[in-house]
C-alpha cells in the first residue's frame, strides 16, 4: 500500500504524523511513505526507515519530553545519547524499564512494548560494557513475570560471557558487568 497512508502491523501511520526510531533518540515527521517510510529528521536530515522501527508519538508528549530536565551529580554515570535516564547510586545505576518510565513509552502500542522495553534493556547493557564491575540495577516489577524472564533470557543467552545477575528482590535484576 503506498500513497499519503500506510497500515502496519502496529497501526496506521500518515505523512505528517511524529515519530521516533526505536534505537535511538531520533525524531522527526514522516514525508513520504513507500516501502520504508522517509523520515524528516528534526535538524533537517531527511533518512529512510522499516516500518517495524517507528513508534508515533505525541506533540504534546514530546514537548513534555524536552521540558524535564534532570539535575546531574557528580557521582552520575552520563549516557550520551541514551534515552533512559539512569539513576546513580552507590555501586551502580538504576534503570527503570516500567513503560511509563522510559521516555516515548506512552505512546508505544500494547502488542510493541515488550519488544520496546528489551530494547531500552539492550542499549544500556551495550553502553555500559566497558565499565567492568558496574552493577546496573533493571526495575521491571513484579506484573506477570514477562519482562523479567525475557530479561534474564537475554542475560544467560547473549550477554553470558560479559555479565552477570543475582536474583533477589522479585521487583529487579542486578545486573554486573564482568
Amino acid at each position: 500500500m503506498t500513497g499519503k497512508v500506510r497500515k502496519s502491523e502496529e497501526g496506521i501511520l500518515k505523512i505528517g504524523q511524529s515519530v521516533v526510531l526505536m534505537d535511538s533518540d531520533l525524531r522527526g515527521k514522516i514525508v513520504s511513505i513507500g516501502r520504508k517510510a522517509c523520515i524528516e529528521l528534526e535538524d533537517g536530515l531527511r533518512i529512510e526507515a522499516e516500518y517495524s522501527e517507528l513508534v508515533v508519538t505525541s506533540l504534546s508528549e514530546l514537548s513534555s519530553l524536552k521540558e524535564t530536565r534532570i539535575k546531574a551529580k557528580k557521582t552520575d554515570i552520563r549516557q550520551s545519547g541514551s534515552s533512559v535516564r539512569p539513576t546513580a547510586h552507590s555501586g551502580g545505576i538504576s534503570v527503570d524499564l516500567h513503560i511509563e518510565a522510559i521516555p516515548g513509552g506512552r505512546n508505544i502500542p500494547e502488542g510493541q512494548r515488550l519488544e520496546f522495553q528489551l530494547n531500552t534493556f539492550r542499549k544500556m547493557i551495550r553502553r555500559n560494557l566497558s565499565h567492568k564491575g558496574l552493577m546496573i540495577t533493571f526495575i521491571h516489577g513484579i506484573g506477570d513475570g514477562i519482562l523479567k524472564a525475557a530479561i534474564r533470557k537475554e542475560l544467560d543467552e547473549v550477554f553470558a560471557l560479559r555479565c552477570s545477575y543475582a536474583v533477589g528482590d522479585p521487583a529487579v535484576t542486578i545486573v554486573t558487568i564482568r
